[in-house]
């Protein structure tokens, strides 16, 4: 009995022992085969759709601003006004302009005028020229006399005048010369008064070493002023030189006068640089700083005043010179219209009394050639006052600033009365309808869109649900660099107008761009590359694996990716692996 339960206990150990070796190979002595997780290459559609935000303007945005500048004069909206085409919004003073317009206006009838002037000389040049061909009555030869003898009269007396004009011009100018010597020596006595008497207590050894007698802080003027009062020596000694030895010529006068002036300026400026001295004094008690500046003061003065009256002698012989030109150039303008009155009336007389030659006849068609050619230039003459007119009509037409849309003013920045710069925008007028999407794209995204492609809208303002149509109407060929990355503004153009669009709305926009139907496709993630080449995984059916090359096409926005070359359709493509 005891050998039958030690036999059963033996089995029991033995069967433990055996279950515990088969549980330990179980769990941890056989070798562990992965599984793997895989998708197989399909047909589907792949397409590329880029997302951006941006934001709603008008189709129709306008900044307005005036071709010319002005002061405004009247306002006629406010923000907020709705306008219409071609409503007047801003207008500036036009008083100038209307009497320029209204000066314009005359020059042009007294243009009209004239040409019907020459139109009526041309007339009587051919009606002259018809009575030429026809020969001189009795009477014609009469009044041609008289005509000569009334152009002698009037060349008489135009020369007389000339003669009158001349002989008192010269009188008018000798008399301002005459004053010269006085006014110099006035200008001289003035700076002599100026540089050695009032001055004399600010030098030592005036006239040969000067000296500064007080110590300034301005080293740079002490040494102007003493070179400056040595220059003065010399200068006011030349002066002096130049009264005595003056003639009555009127050219040496002039350049006497000229010199005088140098001379005086000089004088003017060393007082200046000598004020910047005592100014500056370190030595000198403030009562003589005050003394000194008083001296100084009355040595301007009287060199203003001498400097003042050469400069106004100058100006009045420079004006008489003037006035007397213009009186005898207008007078001997006068001789020459009468030499020439004269020559006509004689020459026509003699035309008249000798009769018609070839040569006579060629003169007045000459003549009336000549009045032709002077009436076409009046006719350019016309045409110019004309053209002025019609310049300044459109200048009058740019005082006022009229909205070219039908819209609504979201800018008015004008006030009354103050000055418009042309060409700053201060009035902006949007369109109330037809509203429009701009947006800025990556360069990593604008080649997949083009011109005409649509794109799903939503607006912030009315959430997600709210999906409005739209097209891509415009992209812009030149960049714009945002946070170092170049974009480019593309424009949509939403395709049913909505009265719950409004300008400045950001807008969620997804551009469908190019789209592929029945292509081989599998999931992006899918892929490495290796010595760059694009690889996928393939799942056998007898559970071992292998690795392909493909060519990818279009690249899908939902991470799938064309195969165009390298699977079929029903490949196993791995997508994971994980251990059993």
């Amino acid at each position: 009995m005891s050998k039958f339960i030690t036999k059963k206990k033996l089995i029991i150990l033995i069967i433990l022992i055996l279950v515990i070796f088969f549980s330990w190979y179980w769990f941890y002595g056989r070798s562990v085969q992965p599984t793997y997780e895989w998708l197989a290459a399909e047909r589907r559609s792949v397409r590329q759709e880029v997302s951006v935000t941006g934001r709603v303007k008008p189709a129709e945005d306008v900044n307005l601003a005036f071709e010319r500048g002005g002061k405004v004069a009247k306002i006629n909206v406010k923000i907020g006004d709705m306008v219409a085409m071609g409503q007047a919004l801003v207008e500036l003073d036009q008083s100038e302009l209307v009497a320029d317009l209204k000066k314009a206006a005359a020059a042009l009838k007294s243009a009209e005028a004239s040409r019907a002037q020459y139109e009526a000389a041309l007339e009587a040049q051919r009606a002259k020229l018809d009575e030429l061909k026809r020969g001189t009555r009795p009477e014609e030869l009469a009044v041609a006399e008289t005509k000569v003898l009334s152009a002698k009269q009037i060349l008489a007396d135009a020369e007389n005048d000339l003669a009158n004009i001349e002989h008192q011009a010269d009188i008018d100018l000798t008399n301002l010369y005459l004053s010269v010597p006085n006014i110099l020596n006035d200008g001289l006595v003035k700076a002599e008064d100026a540089v050695i008497k009032q001055t004399d207590e600010f030098f030592s050894d005036d006239n040969t070493n000067p000296r500064l007698s007080f110590v300034t802080a301005n080293s740079q003027a002490q040494i102007d002023v003493e070179r400056q009062r040595l220059e003065m020596t010399t200068m006011l000694a030349s002066f002096r030189a130049d009264l005595d030895s003056l003639t009555a010529g009127r050219a040496e006068l002039d350049a006497a006068l000229a010199r005088a002036m140098s001379r005086l300026t000089s004088s003017r400026d060393f007082l200046t640089r000598l004020t910047d001295t005592v100014n500056t004094s370190t030595s000198l008690s403030q009562a003589t700083v005050t003394a000194y500046k008083g001296y100084l003061n009355t040595a301007r003065t009287n060199v203003n005043t001498a400097i003042t009256s050469v400069s106004g002698q100058q100006q009045s012989i420079a004006s008489q010179k003037a006035v007397n030109k213009d009186s005898i150039d207008t007078s001997r303008a006068k001789v020459s219209q009468s030499q020439n009155s004269l020559s006509l009336a004689e020459n026509e007389l003699a035309l008249k009394r000798a009769g018609p030659t070839v040569e006579q006849l060629k003169a007045k068609e000459a003549e009336v050639r000549q009045a032709e050619a002077n009436l076409r230039t009046q006719g350019a003459a016309v045409s110019q006052a004309s053209a002025a007119v019609d310049n300044l009509q459109a200048q009058l037409n740019k005082t006022v600033l009229n909205s070219p849309i039908n819209g609504v003013v979201t800018k008015q920045e004008a006030k009354a009365g103050e000055i418009i710069t042309a060409s700053v925008p201060f009035v902006s007028v949007i369109s109330s309808v037809n509203f429009a999407i701009e947006a800025d794209v990556p360069e990593a995204d604008i080649a997949k869109i083009s011109v005409g492609a649509l794109a799903d809208v939503t607006l912030d303002a009315y959430g997600d649900d709210l999906i409005f149509k739209a097209e891509v109407s415009a992209i812009d060929p030149a960049e714009k660099i945002i946070e170092g990355v170049a974009t480019y503004k593309i424009t949509l153009q939403f395709s049913n107008g909505d009265g719950r669009i409004k300008s400045g709305m950001t807008a969620n926009i997804d551009v469908a761009g190019e789209r592929r139907d029945n292509v081989l496709a599998i999931p992006q993630r899918t892929m490495a590359v290796k010595n760059g080449q694009k690889t996928v995984q393939v799942l056998n059916d007898d559970s071992t694996i292998r690795e392909v090359a493909v060519r990818t096409g279009l690249k899908g926005s939902d991470g799938y990716i064309e195969i165009v070359e390298g699977l079929r359709e029903g490949d196993k493509v791995i997508t994971a692996a994980k251990a059993k």
